[in-house]
């Protein structure tokens, strides 16, 4: 495969290729992840039959337009930037993002304020579907100025202070915790004092585990 190098090539290959991808990126996002999500292969796989399907659909309705775009190359991309930037965001981007919204979304309403006072009508997400693959990411990370504790699946105790300076590793990486203030944990889970000298203490979670977050 040639890759693309002149801005008419590049700009050809978006219009050819970039419908695919946000219609999958917008799907997911307004529908959540679907199990074969977290493969490569059935997104590249979607994203490529998408953008033939509405690069086959553009073609019908521009018709000869279409083909003097591609074949007349830089000419009309001199003659016309506007134009071709106008295509690129119109075919590329807001005709497949628009497509997947209404195919995957459920268009709800909520009422918000622009500047404080006038009530506007905006979109909301009307799925109970997340992006987010896990609960572990969508909350692990936001729980800091709290007390952490690890049940370990060999009945040890792990734990301490979880702050800004601690770290979860996310979705597609392995779960695993660094806690920046490591405390000695009783057998029956009571946090105790600091381990001497802490600078912290890095776990990798396995199935079994179980990590509690509480409020000092």
């Amino acid at each position: 495969m040639t890759i693309p190098t002149t801005a008419y090539a590049v700009a050809v290959f978006l219009v050819l290729v970039l419908p695919g991808i946000v219609y999958g990126v917008v799907r997911a996002t307004v529908s959540g992840n679907r199990p074969h999500d977290r493969g490569w292969t059935p997104r590249v796989l979607q994203a490529i039959l998408v953008s033939i399907l509405l690069d086959t659909v553009y073609l019908l309705v521009l018709g000869k337009t279409a083909v003097s775009w591609v074949t007349e190359g830089t000419d009309t991309l001199r003659a016309h930037p506007r134009l071709a930037a106008l295509a690129v965001l119109c075919l590329g981007l807001l005709v497949p993002a628009l497509l997947a919204y209404l195919r995957h979304g459920e268009p709800r309403w909520r009422e918000a304020r622009a500047i404080g006072r006038f009530p506007v009508r905006v979109p909301a997400r009307g799925t109970t579907n997340s992006p987010v693959p896990t609960a572990w990411d969508q909350v692990a990370s936001r729980l800091e100025g709290r007390w952490v504790r690890i049940r370990l699946s060999d009945g040890r105790w792990v734990g301490g202070w979880f702050a800004t300076k601690s770290f979860v590793s996310t979705y597609p990486e392995p779960r695993d915790i660094f806690i920046e203030d490591q405390h000695h944990i009783a057998p029956d889970g009571t946090i105790g004092d600091p381990v001497n000298a802490t600078a912290g203490v890095w776990v990798s979670l396995k199935d079994g585990d179980i990590v509690e977050w509480l409020y000092p």
